[in-house]
């Protein structure tokens, strides 16, 4: 059955021939039984805060603190500076020693594929020729078969 035909509205087409008091006893009992939308579903929440907090004018009142504010620039401190210097010192020593690492992994890389190429030619060296005399054999074979 589709949802409007049991909405409160159609209680009188739906109870057609009945007597006003059983409508009205089956409206009370549809809208008790019906259930509230869904809390996203409404426009308004009292949970939900949808405007961010304003921001109070800073006039002449005892809350606003008098900001002060330079007028010359302070040199850095010597601290904070080396502490930089030696920050930077320690990355590039980090950089150095992967320059190096990468080094090391192309020498073996290099190696490594020199030695595949050695073997692969010994191994195409050592590769033993058939003689004639082995196809001959062969088709022998499978003749009998």
């Amino acid at each position: 059955m589709s949802q409007q035909a049991f909405s409160p509205d159609n209680f009188g087409i739906m109870f057609a021939g009945s007597s006003p008091e059983d409508v009205s006893h089956a409206r009370q009992l549809w809208s008790s039984v019906s259930l509230p939308p869904p809390l996203e579903s409404r426009l308004v929440s009292e949970d939900i805060h949808r405007r961010l907090p304003v921001s109070r004018p800073k006039g002449r009142g005892l809350s606003a603190a008098p900001v002060s504010r330079p007028s010359v620039l302070q040199p850095p401190d010597v601290s904070v500076l080396l502490q930089k210097h030696e920050e930077r010192r320690r990355y590039e020593a980090m950089a150095d020693q992967r320059k190096e690492i990468m080094a090391l992994l192309m020498k073996q890389r290099e190696r490594r594929l020199q030695k595949e190429l050695l073997s692969a030619a010994v191994k195409i060296s050592n590769k033993p020729q058939e003689d004639p005399d082995s196809e001959l054999e062969k088709e022998l074979v499978k003749q009998l078969q």
